[in-house]
């Protein structure tokens, strides 16, 4: 089927979290009473915001798997759209540390779990934010400098184990299904994707990392873009209440899922070498074979 391939994969991507962007806002808007925090129509339209995302998330990522000879090895190369997209998360992830830091020291009655499980989410947005910003550089410039440093970007997966941490241990309890799936499945497939990244850029095993990056990382745009744009924009026409997940950790979590999108779009089009059948090492082979015979 020549429509099953990875461009058309990020294609229902894109399709699906912005539809299900939509559908979470006007399910906010109008099916939710921000009173008593429960729903008015019994939930059915949370689960179609929901469910939307989701399903689109499963074909996107299948129609990656059967293009799974796409994903060659990884050829760097300049891409200024993913260099603006880590340049652009890394100074917010430094700001959303910063405005996290200013609302723990307006809370001193701030018990110890919740402090020290929110210093360590806002140390890990600085660290983080500072190797997005060291990352840019390569991309702008061409070059895997994180090659170089291949545990640095191991900070990306800190940041994502501290954040679904976080989600777990204080903003998963809400009384709608819903609200805590997008969280916690958002939460998890980002840790998936940053770990799968981290891998790819150090090298290690280039074609299945590259692969699980793409197919984890539909499913935290799809769960993760679409839970925390969703959320700011309500907050943007004025509608919140207190069980989201405070804005300040939103910010961060948006803008890592939105360059995990510029990445998979970009990374496809600059970075990727389509791995001949029988695999590299058989290409290889037959390369050699037609060049001695050319001797």
């Amino acid at each position: 089927m020549k429509f099953v391939n990875v461009g058309n994969a990020l294609k229902v991507t894109c399709v699906g979290f912005a539809a299900g962007v939509l559908l979470r806002v006007v399910q906010m808007l109008y099916f939710f009473d921000y009173d008593t925090g429960f729903y008015t129509d019994g939930g059915l339209m949370a689960w179609i915001s929901f469910g939307v995302p989701a399903a689109t998330g499963l074909l996107a990522a299948w129609m990656c798997f059967r293009s799974r000879r796409y994903f060659g090895p990884h050829t760097p190369r300049r891409n200024v759209m993913t260099g603006v997209a880590a340049l652009l998360s890394g100074g917010v992830l430094l700001f959303s540390g910063a405005l996290q830091w200013m609302e723990l020291q307006a809370q001193p009655a701030a018990d110890g779990e919740y402090r020290v499980l929110h210093l360590l989410f806002l140390v890990s947005c600085g660290l983080f934010g500072l190797v997005q910003l060291f990352a840019s550089i390569g991309f702008f410039a061409g070059k895997n400098h994180l090659g170089k440093v291949p545990l640095l970007y191991l900070l990306g997966v800190l940041w994502g184990v501290a954040y679904l941490i976080l989600v777990y241990v204080f903003y998963a309890k809400s009384s709608s299904v819903v609200e805590n799936l997008f969280a916690i499945l958002g939460g998890a497939f980002t840790l998936l994707c940053l770990f799968y990244l981290c891998k790819l850029m150090a090298g290690v095993d280039e074609e299945g990392a590259a692969k699980r990056t793409f197919v984890t990382g539909i499913f935290a745009v799809e769960f993760l873009l679409t839970y925390s744009l969703s959320n700011l924009s309500l907050l943007l026409l004025g509608r919140s209440y207190t069980g989201e997940i405070p804005a300040s950790v939103q910010l961060s979590t948006a803008v890592v899922a939105l360059f995990l999108l510029v990445f998979l779009v970009t990374f496809r089009k600059y970075s990727l070498r389509r791995t001949p059948k029988g695999g590299v090492e058989s290409g290889r082979a037959r390369h050699s074979a037609r060049r001695f015979k050319a001797e």
